[in-house]
């Protein structure tokens, strides 16, 4: 039984992990405006749409634009969270842990996709502040509606910290906030990755040592 959910857990990391390409490959394609009519271009949106389309309704105004992106989280938690599941009812079946350590392993790798989720999240935000502050430089049109949409993502970000930064000519504010994101993730997150996969490797003797 523990075999079958060793070969479960592969087999999903593999799907997941062909799926994150396939919504990588549909977002550089979408660049390009291709042709929809292409078979290559409507097995991409065949793919990736339902999901990106059920992000986007649920998603408020201003994300809708980065549902794809949203989609890869998606996908990068569950790479994470369903193998570590399947490992860790296989391991209680193959009688490797105790059913007292399952609970506490599962919500290891719950914690563990949602720390690799913040982490590439907190990547995202800083390139958005970085490019907000490379904007800020050459002074874009604001009728623009990427200028737009990375203003309103990075406004909630910036304006407390505007307060409290001396006024000079260039807005120093994004490069600050880009800095706090990046001690968040090198610290808070970072710890929070140690510390589930510490819980994910939870086990009935170690819980009794």
């Amino acid at each position: 039984m523990s075999s079958l959910f060793e070969f479960s857990a592969e087999v999903t990391r593999w799907a997941l992990t062909i799926y994150e390409w396939i919504i990588i490959i549909a977002i550089l394609v979408s660049w390009v405006n291709p042709d929809p009519r292409n078979p290559i271009v409507q097995f991409l949106n065949n793919m990736t749409y339902p999901l990106w389309n059920y992000l986007t309704r649920r998603l408020p105004a201003g994300l809708k634009l980065f549902a794809a992106y949203f989609s890869l989280l998606l996908v990068w938690f569950l790479k994470v969270f369903l193998p570590g599941t399947l490992l860790t009812l296989g391991a209680w079946s193959g009688a490797a842990i105790g059913f007292d350590a399952v609970p506490m392993r599962i919500f290891g790798f719950f914690l563990l996709g949602l720390g690799i989720v913040l982490q590439n999240l907190l990547f995202f935000l800083m390139l958005l502040l970085l490019v907000w502050f490379f904007l800020t430089l050459i002074s874009p049109s604001v009728n623009s509606p990427i200028v737009r949409t990375v203003f309103v993502l990075v406004d909630p970000f910036i304006t407390p910290i505007q307060k409290w930064l001396p006024r000079t000519k260039v807005d120093f504010s994004p490069l600050v906030a880009a800095g706090i994101f990046l001690v968040l993730k090198m610290v808070v997150v970072a710890q929070l990755i140690v510390f589930s996969a510490g819980l994910a490797n939870y086990s009935a003797a170690g819980a009794l040592s």
